[in-house]
């Protein structure tokens, strides 16, 4: 069967339908086997067949409460002592409830005088212990797919890093942005200006950070402020007097992290779609709160009054990034709001923070 015609099998029944289904031929399979396994020496492969089937609900319960209960919940979240001591709980209890199955099937056996359906106790022994290699080997695959998907969480993730850094080179640091930085240069040094060093020192940095730094997955919060200072500055060359900004910091800045170039994609919106677009004075007032398990960051730039049937930026490349990115880091640890007014758009990003111990 070829992929296509697998995935469109698989459509046509459902996902979830699917993996039901491939669960119960899963156990179906493990009863048949076995019931032929087992009961190769049995008088009547009946015989085996009610003692799997007797047994197999016990070991059902015990995979499946390992593989959803105790797995996500304590090994997957590190809580490794609670997880060894349940885990080492569950397989005792499912143990004594077998074995009590087992010696009830052979009093029953025993008083109903059919000494003819006895199982072996070595047989009975060596089933229940077949049973914990079906256990065992479900844990395995849970934690194998658990592993894929981790791993596959952890490529995609460096893709849209590399992604993010491909698009704020060909956006935020477009050729406009780069040209605009460099005549204003030219024209300080051809004033012998004091600024002409200061404006080569900014737009060093932040080439540097842009083109080096960014390679970790997270970075100082320090490093990232110190760049969005920088790139404020340049476009102030452009904008002069026609440009008020603000940037209030609060919090120990030195204590937190943050993915590279996710507050600088906020900024470059607020520049790119509001403080370019306006004719008039602009301003963009950025505030940071900062604490030790939060970081706040609310941005608002102004812009010029909706046109009616416009409901103004959507948010282009360089936002949807963002949001993947966010999903991919932080997984639900964040909140990204955005709206408008008539003449301003305002963005708040709330991020739980990742310790990188």
């Amino acid at each position: 069967m070829s992929t296509k015609h697998r995935f469109d099998i698989i459509a046509w029944i459902g996902r979830e339908n699917a993996r039901r289904l491939l669960h119960v031929l899963f156990w179906g399979a493990v009863l048949l086997f076995y019931t032929l396994f087992f009961g190769y020496k049995s008088v009547d492969y009946r015989i085996t067949f009610s003692f799997v089937i007797i047994l197999l609900p016990v070991t059902i319960i015990t995979m499946y409460f390992l593989n959803y209960v105790l797995i996500p919940n304590y090994l997957l979240k590190k809580r490794y002592a609670k997880f060894l001591l349940f885990f080492i709980y569950t397989l005792v209890v499912s143990l004594y409830v077998e074995m009590m199955t087992v010696m009830g099937i052979f009093i029953l056996v025993a008083e109903l005088n059919m000494e003819e359906l006895h199982p072996s106790s070595t047989n009975a022994i060596m089933l229940i212990a077949a049973m914990y290699v079906v256990v065992f080997l479900g844990v395995a695959v849970k934690l194998v797919n658990h592993y894929n998907q981790n791993q596959l969480q952890i490529q995609t993730l460096k893709n849209e890093k590399t992604e993010a850094e491909l698009k704020f080179l060909k956006a935020q640091l477009h050729p406009h942005f780069l040209f605009n930085t460099l005549n204003n240069l030219y024209a300080l040094t051809l004033q012998k200006s004091d600024k002409a060093s200061e404006v080569v020192l900014k737009l060093s940095d932040l080439l540097n950070y842009v083109l080096y730094e960014c390679t970790a997955d997270l970075v100082p919060i320090e490093k990232e402020i110190k760049q969005m200072q920088n790139y404020i500055e340049l476009e102030k060359l452009r904008y002069g007097d026609r440009l008020a900004t603000a940037f209030e910091c609060a919090g120990k800045i030195s204590e937190n992290t943050i993915p590279p170039m996710l507050l600088m994609t906020l900024l470059e919106n607020s520049f790119k779609h509001g403080v370019a677009k306006s004719m008039d004075k602009a301003w963009i007032k950025l505030k940071l709160q900062l604490s030790k398990d939060e970081t706040k960051f609310d941005i608002s730039n102004s812009m010029e009054k909706v046109k009616e049937g416009n409901a103004g930026p959507s948010g282009g490349i360089g936002l949807t990034n963002l949001k993947n990115r966010l999903e991919l880091m932080y997984k639900g640890g964040f909140d990204l709001k955005m709206h408008r007014d008539d003449n301003s758009y305002h963005t708040s990003l709330k991020l739980k923070i990742i310790r990188t111990s």
